[in-house]
């Protein structure tokens, strides 16, 4: 059984059926939503697209790079053992009955054959200017310093009469004998002189 429709009496409520003039409402209302919608729309954009020379100026600013972390320790530092000394070849030697052939060949360093005594002080003297000599030279002279006592045959064999004497080698050759005692300054003159003339 259907329920009886109720009559709705003009003058209760309003409604776009009722009005007399529904296509004109309805479609001032459409036309209104429109106009507003545009206008929050417009205004949004204008809020959030600002293009003003502020905005611009801003953007167009550099930005300063990012710093670098920043370390805050050091690392320990390795201790390395110190460096040994750079040993230096000898430049002079006592004579311990080494083949004599063999010590006046050396290669490239003028070889003195000095000969001496313990007890003369003057050829004492003259074996530390020798030994300052070969020092001076930086390698490239070598002294070997004989005790004509402890080795008599060797003495006798470059026929050895007085004390200190000293025999100039180079390459193996004989270039000076050189007989009393001199200075380093004065050794070291002579041997020039006497390189030169050969």
């Amino acid at each position: 059984m259907k329920a009886p429709r109720r009559n709705v009496k003009s003058g209760t409520g309003f409604s776009l059926a009722n009005s007399p003039f529904p296509g004109i409402l309805a479609g001032g209302m459409k036309q209104g939503l429109f106009i507003g919608v545009s206008a929050l729309l417009i205004m949004a954009g204008l809020t959030g697209c600002d293009d003003s020379s502020e905005r611009r100026a801003r953007y167009a600013e550099k930005k300063p790079a990012p710093r670098p972390l920043e370390r805050t320790f050091d690392p320990p530092r390795k201790i390395l053992p110190p460096a040994a000394p750079v040993k230096k070849a000898p430049v002079w030697m006592d004579y311990k009955g080494e083949d004599m052939r063999q010590l006046t060949e050396l290669s490239g360093r003028k070889v003195l054959i000095v000969f001496y005594a313990p007890w003369s002080r003057p050829a004492m003297d003259y074996v530390q200017a020798v030994k300052s000599y070969a020092a001076a030279q930086d390698g490239k002279a070598f002294a070997v310093l004989i005790d004509a006592d402890a080795y008599p045959d060797v003495a006798r064999k470059y026929r050895l009469e007085a004390v200190p004497l000293t025999l100039l080698y180079l390459e193996g050759m004989k270039l000076k004998e050189m007989v009393g005692s001199l200075s380093a300054p004065r050794l070291n003159e002579l041997i020039e002189q006497t390189i030169r003339v050969q």
